[in-house]
């Protein structure tokens, strides 16, 4: 019996132990993601918010033909009452974790690759004590509209910075303020 009871605990721990240190790749034609080993934490104020990229059109906003710039981000289903008193700080970066512009700030149209660009590399939004998304940036760099309807914003670039296509992640972070 003892020696069952042994048995079991080393095959429970080395399964466990296979889990906690795997790591698990997928391989496609040009690139790999893997998935590791870490510690997770996430608070939010809502259960769950998607943040997507707008392409532009192919050939404008600066892009050569066949490709598009990044002309704006979606917020979709978030919760503003919920995150009442909440800073969002949305940003993108390169395939090496390297920041990317969000947009320009110096109103020369063309993309930061044609020209050199000093763009900022986040957009920030608070939502007020009762509800109402804003942002410190004026609209002149970029325009927030709201879809009552489905819970949406659509952040507006108003001078494209970079390639839909250079963006390797968007990341999202909270802070109360």
């Amino acid at each position: 019996m003892t020696r069952l009871i042994v048995g079991l605990l080393i095959t429970i721990a080395t399964g466990l132990s296979s889990i906690f240190a795997g790591n698990i790749s997928f391989t496609g034609a040009n690139a790999t993601v893997e998935y590791g080993q870490g510690i997770y934490q996430v608070a939010a104020c809502d259960d769950w918010v998607r943040v997507n990229m707008i392409a532009g059109a192919t050939g404008e906003n600066g892009a050569p033909e066949g490709l598009s710039a990044l002309t704006g981000l979606t917020i979709s289903s978030l919760d503003t009452q919920a995150c009442a008193g909440t800073e969002f700080t949305i940003s993108a970066v390169d395939e090496e974790n390297n920041p990317l512009p969000m947009y320009r700030v110096d109103n020369i149209l063309g993309l930061c690759s044609q020209f050199a660009c000093p763009g900022p590399t986040e957009v920030k939004l608070q939502i007020d004590s009762s509800g109402n998304l804003t942002s410190s940036i004026g609209a002149s760099l970029y325009v927030v509209d709201q879809d009552l309807g489905t819970a949406d914003f659509t952040i507006s670039f108003v001078n494209a910075a970079i390639l839909a296509n250079s963006v390797g992640r968007l990341n999202i972070q909270t802070t109360s303020f």
